[in-house]
Formats: C-alpha cells, sequence, structure tokens
C-alpha cells in the first residue's frame, strides 16, 4: 500500500468520524430543544393566572375614557355632535 492510498483511507475514516460526531451532536441539540418546546406547551396549557379568568380590558368605551381621561375627554368630545 502506497503512502497515497493510506492517506486517502485515514482521510476516508476521519470524515465518517467527523459526520458522526456531527450527527450527534444535532440530534442532541434537537433533543433539548424539543424537549424545550413540550416544556413551554404543557406550561402554557396550564396557565393559571388570574387574567385569564376575569376581564381585564374595558368593554365600555366612553366609560374608560371618562375614568383614566376625565375632563380632556369631556373637553375633547363635548362638540362632537353639533357638527351633525
Amino acid at each position: 500500500m502506497t503512502f497515497v492510498e493510506q492517506l486517502r483511507i485515514e482521510h476516508a475514516e476521519f470524515q465518517r468520524k467527523e459526520a458522526a460526531k456531527f450527527a450527534k451532536k444535532q440530534a442532541k441539540e434537537q433533543a433539548a430543544f424539543m424537549k424545550k418546546q413540550q416544556r413551554q406547551a404543557k406550561a402554557k396549557r396550564a396557565d393559571k393566572s388570574m387574567l385569564r379568568k376575569e376581564e381585564f380590558h374595558y368593554t365600555d368605551a366612553s366609560k374608560y375614557a371618562q375614568e383614566y381621561y376625565g375632563e380632556v375627554y369631556h373637553e375633547t368630545t363635548r362638540f362632537d355632535n353639533d357638527w351633525n
């Protein structure tokens, strides 16, 4: 066996080992990612937040504006009906 043939064989073996190492690393990263995804999906389904059970948004816009903007809201909208 010549030196060049020996070198080709060693190089091919090295490439196989590196490819196997890379594939193993990718599989490990993928498994960790999927485990994290499953954990997050489980946490989302089991969310026991009080905000999820209560209405935390206003359904009455004028009441919201009056409560949080008061006089500014009144002064801004008091002439709205005069235009019609």
